[in-house]
């Protein structure tokens, strides 16, 4: 069947050939009306070349960037792509460029989806370097279609694999281990800390950021909050448990004029992968236990489930949306509230017998205590 006018031709080059087949399109006329030709490609048999021919009448695209690679493309977006995106995005993109490299000389209107394929499963990448290798390609072929260049995205059919399990085992402090910790404050530094987590439920960047302007000891309560609206500006009220810790950082904060609750050893902000790397794994290490500092999250959740304590406190106390809709918004809870089921704690731990190790073991490292008197005014007492 006789192609349209315009539509173009295939026809085969005399000789041996590896790819004899050429398809062709009319660019235009000259002035003595003859056709001026460019040819599409070259390839090994009749179908492939007219399925070209179909492809570039459905889309036609400029001739000229059929000569245009893998590595112009990519030049070309990077340009302004990295003008809008964080340091580490850009070297994550560089990286999986890097990672293409058997692509970057093939004209970027040939490659299809087995290329990148091919390449993906030859490397010995992660599931996250697979994954950075389809959102490089993904964003060259949307660059390429919005400029003309290429009218489909190969990079949606990738298979990267199994997706890795990524979920984190969370382990919460047994009762026994709660206990260890109090025996032993007075032998590894910040472990107090760890116990302001158990007992308040907040994560571990809340604590290391939480501002001493936000600490109310007379009233019994912090203000903290990362993340999202139900967590921001939250208060949490101070547990008995941990009461103690909570006045002798604002003490010394105070005493250094220091903006946040927590230090570290010369005096400033401390840092969570500080927190985590230098203090919280050494004393875990040390005391020969297994947990991560988010535990100490979980390990509040749980106990509060134990006591049978509000599930509505519990959420608000954690910074969590109330997933109930008569909760979230016919239910009011205030600080009283909170500090009530808090207290349940009580039911589970024995309480005297902590204070009984604090005083034994707390002021081992000299440490003086402050509390507020009832007028507000700070006065030295320790505890006896």
């Amino acid at each position: 069947m006789r192609n349209p006018n315009g539509f173009g031709c295939v026809f085969k080059l005399n000789g041996k050939r590896r790819k004899p087949y050429v398809a062709r399109i009319t660019t235009g006329w000259t002035d003595e009306g003859k056709q001026i030709y460019k040819n599409l490609g070259t390839y090994s048999n009749y179908k492939e070349a007219m399925q070209v021919l179909n492809d570039y009448n459905a889309n036609p695209y400029d001739i000229d960037s059929k000569t245009i690679t893998f590595a112009d493309i990519y030049k070309k977006w990077s340009a302004t792509k990295f003008l809008k995106i964080s340091n580490s995005m850009i070297l994550g993109y560089k990286n999986a460029y890097q990672s293409c490299k058997e692509l970057h000389d093939i004209p970027f209107v040939s490659i299809r989806k087995f290329h990148i394929q091919d390449l993906i499963n030859k490397s010995n990448k992660t599931y996250s370097g697979r994954e950075k290798i389809k959102m490089l390609t993904s964003q060259l072929f949307e660059y390429g279609i919005e400029n003309d260049i290429v009218s489909k995205n190969y990079s949606s059919y990738l298979d990267l694999g199994e997706k890795p399990d990524k979920s984190l085992i969370r382990l919460p402090f047994s009762l026994d281990e709660i206990e260890t910790l109090y025996k032993s404050l007075h032998i590894y530094r910040y472990t107090d800390t760890i116990l302001m987590m158990i007992f308040t439920g907040v994560r571990p960047s809340e604590l290391l950021l939480l501002k001493t302007k936000n600490v109310f000891l007379k009233d019994n309560y912090f203000i903290c909050g990362i993340k999202n609206a139900s967590s921001k500006n939250r208060k949490v009220p101070i547990s008995k448990f941990v009461k103690l810790f909570f006045e002798k950082y604002y003490a010394e904060a105070v005493a250094n004029n220091s903006e946040f609750l927590i230090r570290n050893t010369e005096g400033y902000n401390m840092k969570y992968s500080n927190y985590n790397r230098d203090k919280f794994h050494r004393i875990m290490e040390q005391l020969e236990m297994s947990h991560m500092p988010h535990d100490g999250r979980h390990t509040f959740a749980t106990l509060m489930s134990k006591c049978k304590a509000d599930k509505l406190c519990t959420q608000l106390i954690m910074g969590h949306s109330p997933k109930v809709l008569i909760d979230k918004t016919y239910v009011h809870k205030n600080i009283d509230d909170l500090q009530i089921e808090i207290n349940r704690l009580e039911e589970l731990i024995d309480y005297n017998k902590m204070i009984s190790l604090i005083n034994e073991k707390y002021f081992e490292n000299n440490y003086q205590f402050l509390t507020f008197s009832s007028t507000n005014n700070l006065l030295s007492q320790k505890c006896s």
